[in-house]
């Protein structure tokens, strides 16, 4: 069954609720609290600083300074960091994608033409972020004057179909002051697959009435691809990569699920204790009460008021008889304790989301460690980007392969549509010692070849210099293992001794 959007607000239902929660976190990880958190909304009717913070225009903070209050809204955005750590390790471990084959040429440039036109390395980390602050992540295969290439859509743009048949990739466009939804329809019909574009006129959030899409691109100036049908072609030219999806949440979940309490206990205790050091942590200045009659009468007799300046301070008398001087009053706060909770707040959240403390850069011992150490310390970290690794892999192969398919059907090519190769390396960096070491005793144990080994110490020699390198080590190790002592030649008879 397909999607129905007349009538209806969008996103349409079944989606709305998973969006609206999309959209939650997405405020979550942005930093954006005070949509979100009760107590930050509270404290935001007392100040404007919050939401002038984000412009940074210094004529318009100027212009509102007087309507701030003293105090605003801590964040220390913990789960920005919780997203991004897997992007990190991905981005840093995707290495070099090519065709599986080393015969065709036509296909390995075809390969290489789609990773170029699709940026897998520029976009591999925002792609892994949104998938962990939505929930997922989609793709879509396109074809135009670039060429045949895929591109990351987020969670809420990609609505499936419940008979699994179809998916629809909806968006709204604004002209001037009308809305416009504009929705890709993917069907399998049999032995063929169907892609179909419209459009929908929008009122405020309600979708109200389908347009004619040419209509539509001849009055806005737009181009809009025709609708298509690709006989033999049994799949969606798009996908989707859930995270963390169980029986119950097959779209996936997001991965700052179930610290969102606690990221707002963590920003209250900082904004309590920020609003307590404010009102009590700066010094005041004590002085005696004659002297303050005094300033205050002076300044009655010339202002017409009894006040005392800071400026009237700066030079003044005192009792010689009783040694009555201004004295600054200081406060001694105790507060190890609210640091200890925000602590523990951090290992819970950190233990929550299954992230090491060490790779966001708390608990960190000093000193150095080897590259062993440091993967243990994160460990945590290292298995949850591995799986997340695991699904982008799948993900990208997937993707390039239905590109050569497409390819095929429009281009009048006949590659052979299969998995291209992705290679990837270790998410965490190695000294070069230890990285050297290994790879001599994996050939000095027997499991691993000269070439291997020369190969992963030098990734960026051509195989002609690796070739050349084996040679030279093999003819050094056969002169070398020529003994005088042991290995003489025959003895001969010179001459006739008769």
């Amino acid at each position: 069954m397909t999607i129905i959007y007349l009538k209806e607000k969008f996103p349409p239902p079944p989606f709305d609720e998973e969006v609206q929660q999309i959209h939650y976190f997405r405020d979550l990880y942005d930093g954006n609290h005070e949509n979100i958190f009760p107590r930050a909304q509270e404290l935001a009717k007392e100040t404007q600083v919050t939401r002038f913070i984000r412009k940074p225009r210094k004529a318009y903070l100027r212009k509102q300074v007087e309507k701030t209050a003293q105090h605003h809204y801590v964040i220390v955005n913990f789960s920005s960091v919780i997203a991004e750590l897997p992007a990190d390790l991905i981005n840093r471990s995707l290495g070099n994608i090519s065709a599986d084959t080393e015969t065709d040429k036509q296909l390995l440039e075809f390969v290489q033409q789609v990773i170029k036109a699709s940026k897998v390395n520029q976009n591999i980390w925002a792609a892994v972020v949104q998938h962990q602050v939505d929930g997922g992540v989609a793709y879509r295969i396109r074809r135009d004057l670039k060429g045949t290439w895929f591109e990351w859509k987020p969670a809420d743009l990609y609505f499936d179909h419940d008979d699994d048949l179809g998916a629809d990739i909806p968006w709204v466009e604004e002209r001037g002051e009308e809305k416009f939804l504009r929705v890709e329809r993917q069907r399998i019909e049999g032995d063929k697959l169907t892609i179909q574009q419209l459009v929908f006129k929008m009122e405020g959030e309600t979708v109200k009435e389908e347009m004619d899409i040419r209509e539509y691109a001849q009055q806005f100036s737009v181009e809009v691809p025709k609708d298509q049908e690709l006989a033999g072609i049994t799949e969606l030219m798009c996908g989707y990569i859930p995270n963390d999806e169980t029986l119950l949440n097959p779209r996936g979940r997001s991965g700052l699920r179930n610290i969102d309490v606690i990221q707002e206990e963590i920003n209250w205790t900082i904004t309590r204790d920020s609003i307590v050091f404010e009102k009590h942590g700066k010094p005041k200045l004590a002085i005696p009460r004659a002297l303050w009659d005094s300033v205050a009468n002076k300044n009655k007799t010339y202002y017409g008021d009894r006040f005392v300046r800071h400026a009237d301070l700066e030079v003044v008398s005192y009792d010689e008889k009783n040694g009555a001087v201004p004295m600054y009053i200081t406060w001694d706060a105790k507060t190890e304790q609210s640091f200890e909770h925000v602590q523990r707040l951090i290992d819970y959240m950190l233990a929550i989301s299954k992230t090491s403390a060490q790779a966001v850069g708390v608990n960190i011992d000093q000193g150095g460690r080897s590259a062993i150490a440091i993967l243990y310390e994160w460990i945590q970290s290292v298995i949850k980007a591995e799986s997340i690794k695991d699904k982008f892999d799948n993900a990208i192969k997937e993707a390039i392969r239905k590109c050569i398919i497409l390819e095929n059907a429009l281009g009048s090519t006949a590659f052979k549509d299969v998995d291209p190769v992705v290679e990837w390396a270790d998410m965490l960096p190695k000294a070069d010692s230890e990285k050297d070491e290994e790879e001599i005793k994996k050939f000095e144990g027997g499991v691993q070849s000269l070439e291997t080994t020369i190969r992963n110490l030098h990734p960026d020699w051509s195989e002609e210099a690796i070739l050349a390198e084996v040679e030279k080590i093999l003819e050094e190790k056969a002169v070398d293992s020529y003994s005088p002592a042991f290995n003489q030649p025959p003895k001969t008879r010179v001459g006739d001794d008769e």
